[in-house]
């Protein structure tokens, strides 16, 4: 299970349930590569201004553990901020999943990093924006109407 641990910073200038969506892109990951898919991601707001990026440290005994600095500083639309993660997670996915990081300091340019496999592949994780943010809407109204009638509790 994908766990998206948000800084109160970040939850504040999103407004995302980061629970909701770490659910959603739990259940399409496993669902695509029928195996678990397990880590943990604390997101934070960028200090550099135009840059996400993600970095992670390995615990032997939790796995993985992935830090998303999150840029906070342009284009603040919802697909945006949505596709950002989507990259970012990418990275941690190709990690995860393929045992594969790019190490960035064999890039001599931005451009050489910028077509280099795992960021084209990155890339391409940004045209789920569209439906993660349709599965996030749906899952937030379903939580909503489940309160509502009263589902939370028996009787």
């Amino acid at each position: 299970m994908v766990i998206l641990e948000a800084s109160q910073g970040i939850k504040k200038a999103t407004g995302i349930n980061f629970d909701v969506l770490g659910d959603v892109v739990s259940m399409i990951l496993m669902n695509s590569h029928r195996k678990p898919v397990d880590f943990v991601c604390k997101i934070h707001k960028s200090r550099e201004a135009g840059v996400s990026q993600v970095t992670y440290s390995d615990d032997e005994k939790s796995g993985y553990m992935f830090d998303m600095l999150l840029d906070q500083t342009s284009r603040q639309t919802r697909k945006f901020i949505f596709g950002s993660i989507l990259h970012e997670l990418r990275h941690c996915c190709q990690l995860n999943i393929w045992n594969f990081w790019t190490d960035t300091a064999k890039f001599n340019t931005y451009e050489d990093y910028f077509n280099s496999r795992e960021e084209i592949d990155a890339r391409k994780a940004e045209k789920l924006t569209k439906i993660v943010i349709k599965m996030y809407d749906a899952a937030v109204e379903a939580n909503k109407q489940y309160k509502k009638y009263g589902l939370t509790k028996l009787g």
